[in-house]
């Protein structure tokens, strides 16, 4: 008998904690998907609605790649601040976050219980309070800039910039210069473990987040990479 690969196991297993979740293999070539009621309790074991969603996996690339979820009762309205497009499918967190863990690799029920499911817990605080419990980034090149900003501790947009060409260029300063931030110190005593963590962003990602800070800013650095023709489609 074939052994099982890591994808078909964690499916096994999911299924096995979530009976009401169903494994359909071929959707299509390249995508597999689950499909079940999600039940939103409090910790104290109080009910409060159950969404029927669909879990869709890359086959090839699992579990180095972020699944997809939508949403398919229709219970949650389709619209921004909901973090949910018409289609139903749901924004889990920052597309940024998604990609630096997917790299990493995770494994379908730490993705549940880590992005799924607080999704629709969430929700249904906002429902109940107007507001999200842990807070929520914003939307579209907001969300990215509330990224940067949180992830760096760096508000100037131009020396975000100058971040974000410094990974994609791979042109970081040596430890013993100074830092990209403006301050007196070198970089390894300042924000060189947090410049390095953005290595794990894609250079696409990078280029295309450096094009949208160069809006503001007065730095050209894009042209580096990247034709005019091919800047406006992204």
């Amino acid at each position: 008998m074939k052994e099982k690969t890591k994808l078909e196991r964690d499916i096994d297993k999911f299924c096995e904690l979530y009976p009401s979740f169903k494994y359909y293999k071929n959707y299509n070539k390249i995508f597999c998907y689950l499909i079940g009621d999600l039940d939103v309790c409090d910790l104290e074991g109080n009910y409060y609605e159950t969404f029927r969603i669909k879990i869709y996996i890359n086959k090839d690339k699992y579990p180095y790649a972020t699944p997809k979820v939508q949403e398919i009762t229709e219970h949650i309205k389709r619209t921004d601040d909901n973090h949910i497009d018409e289609e139903g499918l749901c924004c889990l967190d920052i597309e940024h976050i998604l990609e630096k863990e997917s790299r990493k690799g995770a494994d379908l029920m730490t993705f549940y219980k880590n992005k799924i499911y607080p999704f629709f817990t969430n929700y249904i605080f906002k429902k109940k309070t107007g507001n999200y419990a842990n807070g929520e980034y914003a939307h579209f090149f907001d969300g990215v800039v509330q990224y940067y900003k949180e992830e760096l501790g760096i508000d100037d947009f131009k020396v975000i910039t100058n971040i974000i060409y410094s990974v994609a260029s791979n042109s970081i300063p040596n430890r013993n210069e100074l830092c990209l931030c403006g301050s007196d110190l070198k970089i390894k005593k300042c924000h060189l473990i947090k410049i390095n963590a953005l290595k794990s962003l894609s250079n696409s990602r990078l280029i295309s987040d450096l094009i949208n800070f160069e809006k503001f800013v007065n730095t050209n650095y894009s042209k580096h990479f990247i034709s005019n023709k091919q800047k406006r489609t992204l």
